[in-house]
């Protein structure tokens, strides 16, 4: 997967209105309560890559978007009117972030900017 300029492959937006990298929260960093250990959902301690969504698979849900929509495995809803024009996810954590680049006008590949 891509990574942009500042190394990161997703954004978590915190309750404190504050945005960390996905190397913060997916390695247990941050939050608290991950214990200082990686996130049991991440991959080497980084958000996983986003997955074409299959309607077919086990555990898909239409809340985590349309078959043919990239969707990180770990991701448990997608809420497009909250963020446009990033496409906005709740992780198994309870967090809420983005894939720089994966936009809710295509979200089935990554941009290198946000088109406005």
């Amino acid at each position: 997967m891509h990574t942009h300029s500042n190394g990161a492959k997703g954004l978590f937006i915190a309750p404190d209105g504050k945005v960390y990298p996905d190397t913060l929260i997916c390695s247990g960093i941050l939050p608290a309560h991950l214990d200082g250990k990686p996130c049991p959902f991440a991959q080497n301690a980084r958000l996983p890559d986003p997955q074409l969504l299959d309607a077919e698979a086990v555990g898909y849900s239409i809340d985590k978007g349309k078959p043919g929509d990239l969707c990180p495995p770990c991701a448990k809803q997608n809420l497009p009117e909250e963020l446009l024009p990033l496409r906005l996810f709740k992780c198994r954590q309870w967090l809420w972030f983005v894939v720089p680049g994966l936009l809710e006008s295509d979200p089935t590949r990554i941009t290198e900017g946000i088109k406005k």
